[in-house]
């Protein structure tokens, strides 16, 4: 367990998977259960409703922080991931992450649309985090590799 997830009431655990040489994430944003996973040794789509992971193409450009693949085409995809880019840090519904780095040790809050306020992570190795654009999934992005939750409710 590389996040603290069971303290957010209304989100379950979709996957936790060990991505060797995480470089980027994404999500669709036409698809928003698809999350592009880019690492130096492949590239993948995690479902994040059902979990499974999909082998598949893709070219990137680290300066836009843009992705083209050829499972969701069609699509301009935003990546995150140690090296730049922001996905989104509030949903739709209200819930948000606040996250903070001091001394390489980055913390990262995560506040309910309720108001409850989690401290999910505090740790070195943190890469990116944040939710679909329809607020319905949360990747967590670190070194170790990617943790999928989604709304429960």
């Amino acid at each position: 367990m590389w996040i603290d997830y069971y303290k957010l009431a209304d989100w379950e655990l979709v996957k936790e998977v060990v991505v060797g040489g995480l470089e980027w994430v994404g999500f669709s944003k036409v698809n928003t259960r698809k999350l592009l996973c880019i690492s130096s040794q492949k590239t993948t789509i995690i479902d994040c409703f059902s979990g499974e992971i999909l082998a598949c193409s893709c070219e990137y450009d680290e300066e836009a922080t843009i992705a083209y693949c050829d499972e969701l085409p069609d699509e301009e995809i935003s990546i995150a991931g140690y090296y730049g880019g922001k996905l989104p840090d509030s949903s739709v519904q209200g819930d948000s992450i606040s996250v903070t780095k001091e001394n390489l040790i980055t913390t990262v809050l995560f506040s309910s649309a309720q108001g409850n306020e989690s401290m999910i992570f505090r740790n070195y190795g943190f890469y990116t985090c944040g939710f679909s654009s329809d607020g319905k999934y949360f990747v967590f992005a670190q070194d170790a590799g990617v943790t999928v939750l989604r709304r429960s409710n």
